[in-house]
């Protein structure tokens, strides 16, 4: 648990995401998916199932769900397939719990993250909040 909060320490640290904050041990929930070098955890995934309460265009009301809460590598360990792994493992897992994945996302970096989702892993690209300061 204490690599898991490390991590994500190491995520805000990155300041790659907005509004991101290091994870405490009531965030992280069952199931987690790690990916392993030697005793070292280098990226992790975790998630948790809903029904769908709202009305929306992509997901009826009442489908069973699984939300992508968190997915990260370190930044060494990136580009090598790891999160690539770690999505299958989570898209697999959530399979069994429901009718669709979803995920949102506060990135930064918009392009890597549509890349690595829709592109690589097919997800639906659905909305986007933007925001500029003013």
């Amino acid at each position: 648990m204490r690599q898991l909060i490390a991590l994500s320490q190491a995520w805000v640290d990155e300041n790659i995401s907005h509004g991101m904050r290091a994870n405490e041990r009531e965030d992280i929930k069952e199931p987690v998916f790690a990916a392993l070098e030697g005793e070292k955890i280098v990226g992790y995934a975790f998630g948790h199932a809903y029904v769908k309460e709202k009305k929306t265009d992509s997901v009826p009301v009442g489908s069973r769900c699984f939300d992508v809460d968190e997915l990260y590598v370190l930044p060494a360990y990136r580009s090598q397939g790891i999160g690539g792994r770690l999505f299958q493992a989570i898209e697999a897992y959530a399979k069994t719990q429901g009718e669709y994945l979803t995920l949102a996302t506060s990135t930064k970096d918009y392009k890597r993250v549509l890349r690595f989702y829709a592109e690589q892993n097919g997800m639906e690209f659905h909305s986007a909040y933007l925001t500029k300061k003013l």
